[in-house]
């Protein structure tokens, strides 16, 4: 939540970002290489290692260290369960960036952007990276679609045994 405290801080990230972008706009022209396009692959492979890369850092245990100092963990009853929910610890640019690390859909918007910006400044350097990460999340997304049928597969059991059927 955007209090009053937190608002100027969240308006610097937006200053950071908007600053970021038009830097590397103004590196890529004069360069000479402002992208007029991108090839439908490395538009997936963007896609898939923007998705795994945000993951990792908001909510894998590998970079736990780098949550910590910002994250804390509040628990609180939902529906009668006790249930963990990831807080920006703190005040002030640690608490927003503890809210920042929290979202994978905001820490994705920020992923999404250092990798495009690294694709068409560094692009031979970034290739591969994307591809091993694009890889991990085809593989996380095969996992969970693994993880789904079982879960389906149990549930149809469940409700028409087959030595009860017609």
């Amino acid at each position: 939540m955007r209090t009053g405290s937190t608002k100027p801080f969240y308006i610097l990230l937006d200053v950071i970002f908007i600053t970021l972008y038009a830097g590397v706009l103004l590196a890529l022209y004069y360069l000479g290489r402002l992208p007029r396009g991108i090839s439908v692959l490395d538009f997936v492979l963007l896609g898939l290692a923007a998705a795994r890369l945000s993951d990792v850092i908001s909510t894998d245990d590998i970079m736990q260290w780098l949550r910590e100092p910002f994250v804390g963990v509040e628990e609180e009853q939902i529906a009668g369960e006790e249930v963990q929910t990831r807080v920006g610890r703190g005040r002030g640019i640690r608490k927003v960036l503890g809210e920042l690390l929290c979202c994978p859909w905001c820490v994705g918007v920020w992923v999404a952007a250092g990798l495009t910006y690294a694709y068409f400044l560094l692009p031979r350097i970034i290739w591969l990276f994307l591809l091993l990460m694009a890889i991990a999340e085809v593989g996380s997304l095969l996992q969970t679609f693994s993880t789904i049928l079982v879960s389906v597969e149990k549930y149809l059991k469940s409700i028409c045994r087959p030595d009860e059927a017609p």
